[in-house]
């Protein structure tokens, strides 16, 4: 019977307690849980982070499980998610209770998840438009792809200036369509070059604009991110959208 995220919690939670002044590697109950959360945030099939760390469908498996494998199998695993080689072994001193609660507000508690999809459809492109602001979501792309992602911007700017109130005539339908056309084009550039484009809107209310909404819209390297194009939602820091307090006016 596989072992369910539950039953790995219940084996953390039963752990004896680590000595606080000598370095240990995390237990590997803490690691299958790692592992296995993070594969979930991408939306990666065993398959996927398989290949992708180029081990066994088997060894991610027995991780998954809280079964022992190889230093190797483990660095592997952990750059497959962006972490330095040693992250899922390397000795350290572990966390006092309170510090490692701490640490898990101060990572998480900002985050939102943000329901996301391939940016390919006129109405993905008009509700991208129809946002107060755009946030663009890069992680791992070169900056050989600054120009490019920036003409994207530009373009979803012109949107949103176009399908406001401010723009006088408002466009047509077939105006509206042909501005989504080289929206879209933009977007199938950046695909044809390797690239992952999703979106998304996060509602984000301000103080006094209690309506305010962005426009998320990520763009990741397949070759490092093999499972985007299924992703369905986004962690998102709520921080990164919060404008600066300004005086308030009557």
């Amino acid at each position: 019977m596989p072992m369910t995220t539950q039953d790995l919690l219940d084996k953390i939670t039963q752990l004896p307690e680590r000595p606080i002044d000598v370095p240990t590697a995390p237990p590997i109950e803490l690691v299958a849980f790692v592992v296995r959360w993070n594969r979930g945030l991408r939306q990666w099939k065993t398959t996927t982070l398989a290949d992708f760390a180029r081990v066994s469908v088997s060894t991610v498996e027995r991780i998954e499980r809280g079964e022992r494998v190889s230093d190797d199998a483990l660095d592997r695993i952990a750059q497959a998610f962006g972490y330095e080689a040693g992250y899922f072994t390397a000795p350290r001193l572990p966390l006092g209770a309170e510090e490692a609660a701490a640490s898990l507000v101060e990572t998480y508690s900002h985050l939102e998840i943000v329901p996301v999809g391939p940016m390919t459809t006129h109405r993905a492109v008009r509700d991208a438009a129809r946002c107060d602001a755009v946030l663009i979501h890069r992680p791992e792309v070169s900056d050989v792809y600054d120009d490019d992602i920036a003409g994207l911007q530009e373009w979803l700017d012109l949107a949103s200036f176009i399908l406001s109130d401010i723009a006088d005539p408002p466009p047509s339908a077939r105006g509206r369509r042909d501005l989504y056309n080289d929206i879209l084009a933009c977007v199938g550039d950046l695909e044809r070059r390797g690239l992952t484009v999703l979106s998304g809107v996060m509602p984000a209310p301000q103080d006094r604009l209690p309506d305010w909404k962005v426009a998320v819209v990520s763009i990741t390297p397949r070759l490092t991110d093999p499972g985007a194009a299924k992703r369905r939602h986004l962690m998102v820091d709520r921080r990164v959208v919060t404008l600066p307090s300004g005086p308030k006016t009557t």
